[in-house]
């Protein structure tokens, strides 16, 4: 994701939080906040970073939905669907939550 890329002084910082302090020591802004010295407000990186966070919470659903795709085959029982609905419905309202830093992941059935 670009978006979460930045460029400062030659030095491009991919990682995803804002708040990671710039690293170099012979930098004028050593150990300042990367959104400070980009010029984001502190709220503005909070928003970035916790969008962020969203973006891995649902990259990492998809991946557990996908694996548990096979319960919706024609050739699967409906006593093993029912077993695994409450579980797939649980991942597909897990951005309901309101803390994406302490995620209540579902349990597989």
């Amino acid at each position: 994701m670009d978006y979460f890329k930045w460029t400062h002084n030659g030095t491009t910082y991919d990682q995803v939080d804002p708040f990671k302090k710039i690293p170099v020591q012979d930098d004028p802004n050593y150990n300042k906040p990367l959104w400070e010295v980009i010029g984001m407000t502190e709220s503005e990186a909070q928003v970035v970073k916790t969008n962020y966070q969203w973006h891995k919470i649902r990259k990492d659903r998809e991946k557990l939905l996908k694996n548990t795709d096979w319960v919706s085959g024609s050739d699967v029982p409906q006593s093993l669907k029912d077993a695994w609905f409450p579980y797939r419905q649980a991942l597909r309202d897990i951005t309901t939550q309101e803390d994406p830093f302490n995620i209540v992941w579902p349990e597989e059935p």
